[in-house]
């Protein structure tokens, strides 16, 4: 019985194994075509995204910008006389008396650079130092057909502390004015765009550069009361008076001086802010110069944690400490005193020393302001009417 059972076992043993095989193989064939059918499917998926066209990449054009400001941008030509230092005849060696006597005392020159049309009337603001003894003035634009035209053009005014001049151009034909902005609010970061000649040897070729507002104030000591809007947009000699300009294509500066070690742009380049040139212009137009509201008082630095506490035994001051009054001066008609401290001005906070001088130089003589005065503890307000006069100013500008 047992070698009958064995017999059997191999008998069945045999096609159960090759059964089991068998099913084992066709398992794997279907794994593997499914396996392939899945390849070939990643294949085509592969080359469908290889065959699209890559995403277009997102530019941001200025085109529009500069279409709307760009024709009131002018090339301005002058011719300036200057005249020549000679050292006095006894300081010179003998052998040279003569031949620098038979000198000429005065030599011409020709400057070159940009201005603005900020009105319908054909009024351009540039920088003073472009026309700054200039004998003849010409500026030269394209009208609304793109025909280039020269006209003469005579100054109006000039103001040597923020280096502004006012010119109005004699022709029948006047470049359009130019879309005026607010510098107040102008940002650290924002995009900006100056337009200008830049190059002598470019001279009817205007040009466009792109860049950032760096900084807002002023650089450094020893340079005019204005705050300025530092950017890294290229300036270049013949950029001077031309237009700083927003993403709106809005004037928000007028392009004034770069700071420079080679001669060319290092990407420090400075404007005057609008609302600051506007202000001067509006005097220009109306008297020829510029006079700034004087208030009459010397100040300090902006008090800090420590210097608060060492006038007035509190951190919490903050403000100008007003160090002296000049005598008759309207500030001592309005009753200021020194040993005060100013905090606001018209109701703004003071953050700033040259803020503090800006927003009262934007004022005319004539006009009043009110003054918050911080005094023996309390807070007291003074309406002072701004005269004309020199301010003087002790403080290191540079700190602020």
């Amino acid at each position: 019985m047992r070698n009958y059972m064995k017999s059997f076992l191999q008998f069945i043993s045999w096609p159960t194994f090759v059964g089991v095989l068998l099913a084992l193989v066709l398992l794997q064939y279907q794994q593997i075509r499914q396996l392939s059918v899945r390849i070939d499917e990643l294949a085509l998926q592969s080359q469908a995204q290889i065959s699209q066209p890559a995403p277009a990449q997102s530019t941001t054009s200025h085109a529009s910008a500069v279409a709307k400001a760009s024709p009131s941008v002018v090339s301005i030509h002058s011719t300036i006389r200057e005249q020549i230092q000679l050292p006095p005849v006894e300081e010179l060696p003998a052998a040279l008396r003569d031949l620098l006597q038979n000198l000429p005392s005065e030599r011409l020159w020709d400057s070159l650079g940009s201005g603005v049309a900020i009105s319908d009337q054909g009024h351009i603001l540039t920088a003073l130092h472009v026309i700054e003894g200039a004998e003849d003035i010409e500026v030269h634009f394209n009208n609304s057909q793109g025909r280039n035209i020269t006209a003469r053009a005579r100054l109006l005014g000039a103001d040597a502390d923020s280096d502004l001049a006012l010119l109005q151009v004699d022709s029948a034909e006047l470049p359009p004015a130019v879309p005026i902005g607010s510098s107040d609010d102008v940002n650290v970061g924002d995009t900006v765009l100056t337009i200008g000649y830049p190059r002598r040897d470019l001279m009817n070729q205007k040009s466009v550069s792109a860049g950032v507002v760096s900084a807002l104030g002023i650089p450094r000591d020893g340079l005019p009361i204005v705050e300025y809007i530092q950017t890294d947009a290229a300036m270049n000699y013949g950029n001077s008076g031309g237009a700083l300009i927003n993403a709106n294509g809005e004037l928000i500066g007028i392009n004034s001086f770069i700071y420079s070690q080679s001669g060319g742009s290092d990407g420090i380049g400075f404007a005057v802010p609008i609302n600051k040139a506007m202000i001067v212009v509006e005097q220009l137009r109306q008297q020829g110069v510029f006079t700034p509201g004087y208030l009459g008082v010397i100040t300090g630095e902006l008090l800090n944690d420590e210097t608060s506490n060492t006038f007035f035994g509190t951190p919490d001051i903050e403000g100008l400490l007003i160090e002296q009054v000049d005598a008759n001066s309207p500030a001592e008609q309005a009753g200021i005193q020194a040993g005060d401290v100013m905090t606001h001005i018209d109701g703004q906070a003071i953050e700033s020393v040259i803020g503090a001088i800006e927003q009262i130089n934007r004022k005319p003589p004539g006009e009043q302001v009110v003054l918050t005065l911080y005094r023996a503890g309390e807070s007291v307000d003074r309406t002072v009417t701004l005269g004309t006069g020199t301010a003087q100013y002790r403080t290191r500008l540079d700190s602020q």
